[in-house]
């Protein structure tokens, strides 16, 4: 279930994190404590929570679902890896590499020329879209008082 804070309101990630760390036992302490010092922050002395490792803006999805934007950077993932084999050498040289960067230009003046045209560009796979749609619905149907249901739906079908 902790998988399913990525999809919750900033708001409430940090209370609902001391719901769901209060249902292990006490075999997951050291799971939990890097969960908080790395995701969440530490709890201060008085009030309020340390700066985590890593901000929540960079892992808290909940606000890119809602507005149907991407919830990872793996287009561009993708590209890079496309990319570095069409360069097909670990270290080109300048000639090489202004070759391949003019060419991929071309291939992406053609496809934006496409767009514009009213064409769509390799549709996303079937099972990925309805995973989406799922998880859409899920998060638009966010409910503070059904909490526990909702972290166990989300984790059920967010996959790592």
């Amino acid at each position: 279930m902790l998988i399913g804070l990525a999809y919750l309101p900033l708001s409430d990630v940090f209370t609902d994190f001391d719901l769901v760390a209060g249902e292990f036992d006490n075999s997951a302490d050291d799971l939990l404590d890097y969960f908080e010092k790395t995701w969440i922050g530490e709890p201060r002395r008085g009030a309020g929570r340390k700066k985590p490792q890593f901000d929540h803006v960079l892992w808290n999805v909940y606000d890119r679902v809602v507005t149907d934007l991407p919830r990872s950077n793996n287009s561009v993932e993708g590209w890079h890896n496309a990319f570095a084999s069409r360069v097909a050498v670990a270290h080109p040289t300048i000639k090489k590499l202004t070759e391949k960067i003019r060419r991929e230009q071309s291939k992406f003046e053609i496809d934006i020329a496409h767009l514009v045209q009213g064409y769509q560009l390799k549709p996303k796979k079937a099972c990925y879209t309805k995973l989406d749609e799922r998880i859409a619905r899920l998060v638009r149907g966010y409910d503070p008082l059904q909490i526990h249901q909702y972290l166990k739906n989300i984790a059920a079908n967010v996959s790592l």
